[in-house]
């Protein structure tokens, strides 16, 4: 399914990160938004929304701002549409391949299923050829069907490896 509806990306500045975190705490769990806050373990399940987690959540899009004073080695956007902040997507290096960038990707519950990770992958294609990558990655949980599938259906080649979806696309 093709999305019906104007997709953008936009900064995470502080008039958008509210937004950003009212969608994530509403519409999705911590684990599928964010990585562990200080203290917790990557395999600790994180479904609640607390404090700490809400805080932790606001410094990670803080710390994922472009800058030209200090360069970032991971940029986050909000993704809007049909102009309303839906959820949120990512580029970043990987460590020890400069031929590749990592792509994210997380939408609330009710933006899911209408294309829209189509379209994020556009942009981040679009992105990693200004970067000079040669390969977009990205990685899920073997489980997530719904990643699954729309990883496929992009074009991403997928294998499991240690426990992790892994998928790769040519940037043409």
């Amino acid at each position: 399914m093709t999305s019906q509806m104007m997709v953008d990306l936009l900064p995470v500045g502080e008039d958008v990160l509210e937004d950003l975190l009212a969608v994530a705490v509403t519409e999705a769990q911590p684990g599928e938004v964010m990585p562990p806050a200080a203290g917790e373990s990557a395999t600790e399940a994180r479904t609640a929304w607390t404090e700490p987690r809400k805080g932790a959540f606001r410094e990670y899009h803080r710390r994922c701002r472009v800058s030209l004073d200090a360069p970032v080695p991971e940029v986050t956007w909000a993704v809007t549409a049909g102009g309303r902040v839906v959820g949120a997507a990512r580029l970043a290096l990987v460590d020890g391949d400069p031929g590749a960038r990592e792509v994210g990707l997380w939408l609330g519950r009710s933006s899911r299923g209408q294309g829209i990770a189509g379209e994020v992958a556009y942009w981040a294609l679009a992105a990693a050829r200004t970067m000079a990558a040669e390969r977009l990655v990205a990685r899920s949980v073997p489980g997530n069907v719904t990643a699954r599938r729309s990883l496929q259906r992009i074009g991403f080649e997928l294998v499991e490896q240690d426990g992790v979806l892994i998928g790769t696309i040519a940037v043409p």
